[in-house]
Protein backbone atom coordinates (compact mmCIF):
# COMPACT_ATOMS: atom_id res chain seq x y z
CA UNK A 1 0.00 0.00 0.00
CA UNK A 2 2.81 2.60 0.80
CA UNK A 3 4.68 1.30 -2.40
CA UNK A 4 1.35 2.46 -4.27
CA UNK A 5 1.35 5.80 -2.56
CA UNK A 6 4.20 6.51 -3.24
CA UNK A 7 3.55 6.04 -7.47
CA UNK A 8 0.56 7.71 -6.84
CA UNK A 9 2.23 10.68 -5.40
CA UNK A 10 4.14 10.43 -8.66
CA UNK A 11 1.41 9.97 -11.10
CA UNK A 12 -0.56 12.74 -9.74
CA UNK A 13 2.85 15.12 -10.03
CA UNK A 14 3.47 14.10 -13.66
CA UNK A 15 -0.34 14.76 -14.80
CA UNK A 16 -0.72 18.13 -12.89
CA UNK A 17 2.88 19.40 -14.33
CA UNK A 18 2.08 18.02 -18.07
CA UNK A 19 -1.61 19.79 -17.91
CA UNK A 20 0.16 22.82 -17.07
CA UNK A 21 2.24 22.87 -19.53
CA UNK A 22 -0.69 21.58 -22.23
CA UNK A 23 -2.09 24.93 -21.03
CA UNK A 24 0.97 27.03 -21.62
CA UNK A 25 1.78 25.07 -24.79
CA UNK A 26 -1.78 26.37 -26.38
CA UNK A 27 -1.28 30.24 -24.96
CA UNK A 28 1.99 29.91 -27.09
CA UNK A 29 0.13 28.79 -30.34
CA UNK A 30 -2.32 32.29 -30.17
CA UNK A 31 1.09 33.76 -31.44
CA UNK A 32 0.68 36.99 -28.39
CA UNK A 33 3.70 35.95 -26.86
CA UNK A 34 7.16 35.72 -26.70
CA UNK A 35 8.88 31.88 -27.40
CA UNK A 36 9.85 32.33 -23.55
CA UNK A 37 6.32 30.74 -22.99
CA UNK A 38 6.79 28.11 -25.49
CA UNK A 39 9.89 26.72 -23.65
CA UNK A 40 7.82 26.85 -20.35
CA UNK A 41 5.13 25.10 -21.68
CA UNK A 42 7.43 22.62 -23.60
CA UNK A 43 9.76 22.30 -19.66
CA UNK A 44 6.62 21.32 -17.95
CA UNK A 45 5.58 18.66 -20.53
CA UNK A 46 8.95 17.20 -20.39
CA UNK A 47 8.87 17.41 -16.83
CA UNK A 48 5.78 16.24 -16.53
CA UNK A 49 5.93 13.00 -19.56
CA UNK A 50 9.26 11.53 -17.38
CA UNK A 51 7.45 11.71 -13.96
CA UNK A 52 4.93 9.84 -15.71
CA UNK A 53 7.06 7.43 -17.46
CA UNK A 54 8.87 6.47 -14.02
CA UNK A 55 5.29 5.29 -12.91
CA UNK A 56 5.52 2.76 -15.33
CA UNK A 57 8.35 0.85 -13.88
CA UNK A 58 8.30 -2.58 -14.59
CA UNK A 59 5.37 -2.39 -16.46
CA UNK A 60 7.58 -1.26 -19.64
CA UNK A 61 10.91 -1.44 -21.40
CA UNK A 62 13.66 0.07 -18.59
CA UNK A 63 14.68 2.68 -22.12
CA UNK A 64 11.33 4.41 -21.36
CA UNK A 65 10.57 4.14 -17.71
CA UNK A 66 15.13 4.86 -16.42
CA UNK A 67 16.49 6.24 -19.86
CA UNK A 68 13.53 8.64 -21.37
CA UNK A 69 12.03 9.79 -17.79
CA UNK A 70 15.23 10.77 -16.49
CA UNK A 71 16.23 12.40 -19.55
CA UNK A 72 13.02 14.52 -19.97
CA UNK A 73 12.85 15.18 -16.09
CA UNK A 74 16.61 16.81 -17.04
CA UNK A 75 15.34 18.66 -20.13
CA UNK A 76 12.52 20.24 -18.38
CA UNK A 77 14.71 21.68 -16.29
CA UNK A 78 17.17 22.71 -19.07
CA UNK A 79 14.27 24.52 -21.02
CA UNK A 80 13.00 26.18 -18.02
CA UNK A 81 17.05 27.67 -17.92
CA UNK A 82 15.86 28.61 -21.24
CA UNK A 83 13.08 30.35 -20.78
CA UNK A 84 14.60 32.62 -17.89
CA UNK A 85 17.30 33.41 -20.53
CA UNK A 86 14.83 34.64 -23.14
CA UNK A 87 12.67 36.49 -20.58
CA UNK A 88 16.56 37.99 -19.92
CA UNK A 89 16.63 38.57 -23.82
CA UNK A 90 20.64 36.48 -23.59
CA UNK A 91 21.21 34.27 -26.04
CA UNK A 92 22.00 30.73 -25.11
CA UNK A 93 25.01 28.39 -26.36
CA UNK A 94 23.13 25.43 -27.39
CA UNK A 95 25.89 23.34 -28.64
CA UNK A 96 27.46 22.90 -25.25
CA UNK A 97 24.26 22.00 -23.25
CA UNK A 98 23.69 19.55 -26.61
CA UNK A 99 26.60 17.56 -25.67
CA UNK A 100 26.07 17.82 -22.08
CA UNK A 101 22.73 16.37 -22.68
CA UNK A 102 23.83 13.91 -24.76
CA UNK A 103 26.73 12.73 -22.85
CA UNK A 104 23.98 12.09 -19.61
CA UNK A 105 21.98 10.03 -22.50
CA UNK A 106 24.91 7.77 -23.22
CA UNK A 107 25.67 7.37 -19.54
CA UNK A 108 21.29 6.96 -18.56
CA UNK A 109 21.76 4.07 -21.23
CA UNK A 110 24.68 1.91 -19.68
CA UNK A 111 22.99 2.29 -16.26
CA UNK A 112 19.23 1.53 -16.94
CA UNK A 113 19.09 -1.75 -15.75
CA UNK A 114 16.07 -1.59 -13.27
CA UNK A 115 17.51 -3.95 -10.40
CA UNK A 116 21.15 -1.75 -10.46
CA UNK A 117 22.68 1.20 -10.49
CA UNK A 118 19.75 3.33 -9.19
CA UNK A 119 22.56 4.79 -6.73
CA UNK A 120 23.76 5.86 -9.76
CA UNK A 121 21.32 6.97 -11.92
CA UNK A 122 19.88 8.75 -8.88
CA UNK A 123 23.17 10.96 -8.04
CA UNK A 124 23.60 11.63 -12.16
CA UNK A 125 19.96 12.98 -11.71
CA UNK A 126 20.10 15.13 -9.20
CA UNK A 127 23.42 16.92 -10.31
CA UNK A 128 22.04 17.75 -13.65
CA UNK A 129 18.78 18.73 -12.44
CA UNK A 130 20.86 20.58 -9.60
CA UNK A 131 23.09 22.49 -12.50
CA UNK A 132 19.99 24.34 -13.69
CA UNK A 133 18.31 24.89 -11.08
CA UNK A 134 21.59 26.93 -9.92
CA UNK A 135 21.19 28.52 -13.14
CA UNK A 136 17.59 29.54 -13.21
CA UNK A 137 18.33 30.76 -9.89
CA UNK A 138 21.28 32.77 -10.97
CA UNK A 139 19.20 34.27 -13.95
CA UNK A 140 16.06 35.62 -12.37
CA UNK A 141 18.39 36.95 -9.11
CA UNK A 142 19.84 39.41 -11.95
CA UNK A 143 16.50 39.89 -13.46
CA UNK A 144 15.59 40.78 -10.23
CA UNK A 145 18.36 43.35 -9.24
CA UNK A 146 18.35 44.72 -13.00
CA UNK A 147 14.72 45.56 -12.89
CA UNK A 148 13.64 45.95 -10.32
CA UNK A 149 10.71 42.70 -10.19
CA UNK A 150 9.83 41.44 -6.82
CA UNK A 151 8.78 38.78 -7.83
CA UNK A 152 11.94 37.56 -9.23
CA UNK A 153 13.55 37.18 -6.10
CA UNK A 154 10.74 34.68 -5.34
CA UNK A 155 11.70 32.71 -7.81
CA UNK A 156 15.27 32.67 -7.62
CA UNK A 157 14.92 31.95 -3.83
CA UNK A 158 12.50 29.34 -4.90
CA UNK A 159 15.21 27.52 -7.37
CA UNK A 160 18.21 28.30 -4.44
CA UNK A 161 16.29 25.91 -2.54
CA UNK A 162 16.06 22.75 -4.97
CA UNK A 163 19.42 23.11 -6.02
CA UNK A 164 19.94 22.65 -2.53
CA UNK A 165 17.68 20.01 -2.42
CA UNK A 166 19.72 18.03 -5.45
CA UNK A 167 22.38 18.53 -3.51
CA UNK A 168 21.30 16.73 -0.25
CA UNK A 169 20.17 13.99 -2.69
CA UNK A 170 23.45 13.78 -4.04
CA UNK A 171 24.88 13.88 -0.65
CA UNK A 172 22.45 11.32 0.30
CA UNK A 173 23.33 8.97 -2.57
CA UNK A 174 27.19 9.15 -1.89
CA UNK A 175 26.36 8.22 1.34
CA UNK A 176 24.19 5.37 0.71
CA UNK A 177 21.00 6.97 2.70
CA UNK A 178 18.61 7.32 -0.09
CA UNK A 179 16.41 4.68 1.82
CA UNK A 180 16.20 1.70 -0.71
CA UNK A 181 16.88 0.56 -3.69
CA UNK A 182 14.28 1.92 -6.08
CA UNK A 183 12.94 5.70 -6.66
CA UNK A 184 9.41 3.73 -4.95
CA UNK A 185 10.61 3.09 -1.65
CA UNK A 186 8.93 4.31 0.69
CA UNK A 187 10.21 6.22 3.70
CA UNK A 188 13.29 8.04 3.67
CA UNK A 189 14.76 10.08 1.35
CA UNK A 190 12.60 9.11 -1.64
CA UNK A 191 9.30 10.03 0.12
CA UNK A 192 10.60 13.49 1.48
CA UNK A 193 11.78 14.27 -1.92
CA UNK A 194 8.34 13.63 -3.56
CA UNK A 195 6.49 15.22 -1.61
CA UNK A 196 9.05 18.25 -1.39
CA UNK A 197 8.36 18.48 -5.50
CA UNK A 198 4.91 17.81 -4.89
CA UNK A 199 4.55 21.38 -2.99
CA UNK A 200 7.57 22.88 -4.80
CA UNK A 201 6.58 22.43 -8.79
CA UNK A 202 3.12 23.91 -8.85
CA UNK A 203 4.81 26.95 -6.27
CA UNK A 204 7.94 27.57 -8.82
CA UNK A 205 5.48 27.67 -11.79
CA UNK A 206 3.09 30.25 -9.68
CA UNK A 207 5.57 32.62 -8.86
CA UNK A 208 7.04 32.40 -12.45
CA UNK A 209 3.86 33.62 -13.60
CA UNK A 210 3.75 36.22 -11.15
CA UNK A 211 7.29 37.58 -12.19
CA UNK A 212 6.17 37.42 -15.64
CA UNK A 213 3.18 39.33 -15.08
CA UNK A 214 5.08 42.26 -12.86
CA UNK A 215 7.60 42.02 -15.89
CA UNK A 216 4.74 42.80 -18.67
CA UNK A 217 2.80 45.45 -16.29
CA UNK A 218 6.42 47.12 -15.78
CA UNK A 219 6.85 47.42 -19.58
CA UNK A 220 3.27 48.59 -20.26
CA UNK A 221 4.64 51.42 -18.29
CA UNK A 222 7.56 51.89 -19.22
CA UNK A 223 5.94 52.33 -22.41
CA UNK A 224 3.82 55.08 -21.45
CA UNK A 225 6.52 56.80 -19.80
CA UNK A 226 9.26 56.75 -22.89
CA UNK A 227 8.97 58.58 -26.90
CA UNK A 228 7.83 55.86 -29.10
CA UNK A 229 10.11 57.21 -31.59
CA UNK A 230 13.67 57.46 -29.97
CA UNK A 231 13.09 54.48 -27.19
CA UNK A 232 14.01 57.85 -24.87
CA UNK A 233 12.28 59.19 -21.69
CA UNK A 234 9.34 61.34 -21.80
CA UNK A 235 9.11 64.45 -19.71
CA UNK A 236 6.62 62.16 -17.58
CA UNK A 237 9.41 59.45 -17.64
CA UNK A 238 12.07 61.55 -16.67
CA UNK A 239 10.46 62.96 -13.48
CA UNK A 240 9.55 59.85 -12.62
CA UNK A 241 13.25 58.66 -12.95
CA UNK A 242 14.59 61.86 -11.16
CA UNK A 243 12.09 61.00 -8.36
CA UNK A 244 13.35 57.00 -8.27
CA UNK A 245 14.92 56.08 -5.11
CA UNK A 246 17.40 54.28 -6.60
CA UNK A 247 18.90 57.31 -9.07
CA UNK A 248 18.87 59.22 -5.16
CA UNK A 249 21.15 56.13 -4.01
CA UNK A 250 22.97 56.88 -7.10
CA UNK A 251 23.41 60.41 -6.49
CA UNK A 252 24.11 60.83 -2.94
CA UNK A 253 27.30 59.60 -2.80
CA UNK A 254 28.23 62.25 -4.75
CA UNK A 255 28.34 65.69 -4.33
CA UNK A 256 27.23 66.85 -7.76
CA UNK A 257 25.22 65.56 -10.45
CA UNK A 258 25.36 67.44 -14.27
CA UNK A 259 22.50 67.68 -16.72
CA UNK A 260 22.68 68.10 -20.83
CA UNK A 261 20.53 69.95 -22.70
CA UNK A 262 21.32 68.77 -26.40
CA UNK A 263 19.77 70.11 -29.59
CA UNK A 264 20.25 68.63 -33.49
CA UNK A 265 21.97 71.62 -35.72
CA UNK A 266 20.46 72.14 -39.01
CA UNK A 267 17.22 69.76 -38.03
CA UNK A 268 14.86 72.02 -39.17
CA UNK A 269 16.17 72.25 -42.79
CA UNK A 270 17.31 68.16 -42.72
CA UNK A 271 13.34 68.02 -42.33
CA UNK A 272 12.98 70.59 -45.27
CA UNK A 273 14.73 69.38 -47.40
CA UNK A 274 15.19 65.71 -47.14
CA UNK A 275 12.09 64.96 -45.20
CA UNK A 276 10.42 63.88 -42.22
CA UNK A 277 10.88 60.25 -42.70
CA UNK A 278 14.90 61.18 -42.60
CA UNK A 279 14.61 63.25 -40.01
CA UNK A 280 12.89 60.64 -37.81
CA UNK A 281 15.67 58.26 -39.04
CA UNK A 282 18.37 61.12 -37.81
CA UNK A 283 17.01 61.29 -34.60
CA UNK A 284 16.48 57.11 -33.89
CA UNK A 285 20.17 57.25 -35.52
CA UNK A 286 20.99 59.60 -32.30
CA UNK A 287 18.95 57.71 -29.97
CA UNK A 288 20.67 55.13 -30.60
CA UNK A 289 24.31 56.44 -30.91
CA UNK A 290 23.64 58.02 -26.92
CA UNK A 291 22.47 55.29 -25.52
CA UNK A 292 25.77 53.33 -26.81
CA UNK A 293 28.13 56.72 -24.48
CA UNK A 294 26.13 56.61 -21.50
CA UNK A 295 26.22 54.34 -18.66
CA UNK A 296 23.30 52.43 -17.18
CA UNK A 297 22.85 54.61 -14.17
CA UNK A 298 22.67 58.11 -16.22
CA UNK A 299 18.82 59.20 -18.18
CA UNK A 300 18.28 59.74 -21.25
CA UNK A 301 14.97 61.42 -22.00
CA UNK A 302 12.87 63.66 -25.49
CA UNK A 303 12.28 67.03 -24.36
CA UNK A 304 10.69 67.63 -27.38
CA UNK A 305 11.22 67.84 -31.27
CA UNK A 306 14.76 67.72 -31.73
CA UNK A 307 16.25 68.44 -27.84
CA UNK A 308 17.21 65.73 -25.47
CA UNK A 309 17.88 66.40 -21.76
CA UNK A 310 20.76 63.64 -20.42
CA UNK A 311 21.12 63.50 -16.20
CA UNK A 312 25.01 62.16 -15.34
CA UNK A 313 24.46 61.14 -11.86
CA UNK A 314 27.44 62.15 -9.59
CA UNK A 315 29.12 63.71 -12.48
CA UNK A 316 30.66 67.81 -12.48
CA UNK A 317 31.11 69.79 -14.49
CA UNK A 318 34.20 68.02 -16.00
CA UNK A 319 32.84 65.09 -16.62
CA UNK A 320 29.96 66.81 -18.29
CA UNK A 321 31.80 68.19 -20.68
CA UNK A 322 33.59 64.89 -21.76
CA UNK A 323 30.37 63.14 -22.35
CA UNK A 324 29.09 65.95 -24.54
CA UNK A 325 31.95 66.64 -26.19
CA UNK A 326 32.07 62.43 -27.07
CA UNK A 327 28.53 62.53 -28.00
CA UNK A 328 29.30 65.75 -30.59
CA UNK A 329 32.22 63.25 -32.15
CA UNK A 330 29.93 60.50 -32.40
CA UNK A 331 27.16 61.17 -33.90
CA UNK A 332 29.39 63.26 -35.91
CA UNK A 333 30.59 60.10 -37.31
CA UNK A 334 27.08 58.46 -36.96
CA UNK A 335 25.68 61.42 -39.36
CA UNK A 336 28.12 60.54 -42.44
CA UNK A 337 26.42 57.06 -42.64
CA UNK A 338 22.96 57.81 -42.99
CA UNK A 339 23.07 59.92 -46.44
CA UNK A 340 24.80 61.84 -48.77
CA UNK A 341 24.02 65.69 -48.17
CA UNK A 342 25.39 68.65 -48.37
CA UNK A 343 23.38 69.23 -44.83
CA UNK A 344 25.51 67.80 -42.19
CA UNK A 345 24.08 68.05 -39.11
CA UNK A 346 25.87 68.86 -35.44
CA UNK A 347 25.05 69.45 -31.82
CA UNK A 348 24.92 72.04 -29.84
CA UNK A 349 24.93 71.56 -26.12
CA UNK A 350 24.27 73.73 -22.68
CA UNK A 351 25.45 72.19 -19.39
CA UNK A 352 24.24 72.63 -15.76
CA UNK A 353 25.17 71.32 -12.58
CA UNK A 354 23.52 71.29 -9.27
CA UNK A 355 23.99 69.75 -5.94
CA UNK A 356 23.31 65.75 -6.49
CA UNK A 357 20.58 65.89 -3.07
CA UNK A 358 18.69 68.65 -4.49
CA UNK A 359 17.94 67.19 -8.13
CA UNK A 360 14.42 65.98 -7.53
CA UNK A 361 13.37 69.62 -6.52
CA UNK A 362 15.41 71.70 -8.78
CA UNK A 363 14.88 69.93 -12.00
CA UNK A 364 13.27 72.10 -13.94
CA UNK A 365 15.91 75.29 -12.89
CA UNK A 366 18.44 72.86 -14.05
CA UNK A 367 16.97 72.89 -17.51
CA UNK A 368 16.31 76.50 -17.45
CA UNK A 369 19.93 76.84 -16.46
CA UNK A 370 21.00 74.04 -19.56
CA UNK A 371 18.62 75.99 -21.93
CA UNK A 372 20.38 79.13 -21.59
CA UNK A 373 23.78 77.46 -21.79
CA UNK A 374 22.11 75.69 -24.90
CA UNK A 375 21.35 79.11 -26.26
CA UNK A 376 24.92 80.75 -26.11
CA UNK A 377 26.25 77.96 -27.88
CA UNK A 378 23.67 77.99 -30.74
CA UNK A 379 24.58 81.62 -30.72
CA UNK A 380 28.37 81.60 -30.54
CA UNK A 381 27.91 79.27 -33.87
CA UNK A 382 26.74 75.83 -33.17
CA UNK A 383 28.61 72.63 -32.63
CA UNK A 384 29.73 73.85 -29.05
CA UNK A 385 29.20 73.11 -25.48
CA UNK A 386 28.61 75.88 -23.07
CA UNK A 387 28.09 75.16 -19.29
CA UNK A 388 26.59 77.80 -16.88
CA UNK A 389 28.19 77.48 -13.46
CA UNK A 390 25.27 76.30 -10.10
CA UNK A 391 23.96 79.33 -8.57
Amino acid sequence: MLQLDVKTLYFVLGLLATTTGMVLVALSLTGRFDRWLQYWGISNLATGGGILLLTFRDLIPNFYSIVMANMLAILGYFLLMTTTHHLQQRQISWKPHALFLGLLGVLLMLLQDSNHYYTERTILTAIACGFYAINIAKITRNIAQEEDISAAYLVSGIFTFVALSFGLRILAGLTDQLGGDTIFAPGGMNMWMILLAATIAPLWNMSMLLMIMERINRNWIGRALRDPLTAALNRAGLNAAVENNALRRRSDTHATTSLLLVDIDHFKQVNDKLGHAYGDQLLRSFADMVHTQLRGSDLFARQGGDEFVIILPGSGEKQGYEVAERLQKAFAHAATKLKNTDIMPTLSIGIAVTQSDTLPHSLQKLIEQADAALYQSKHSGRNRVTSVQPA
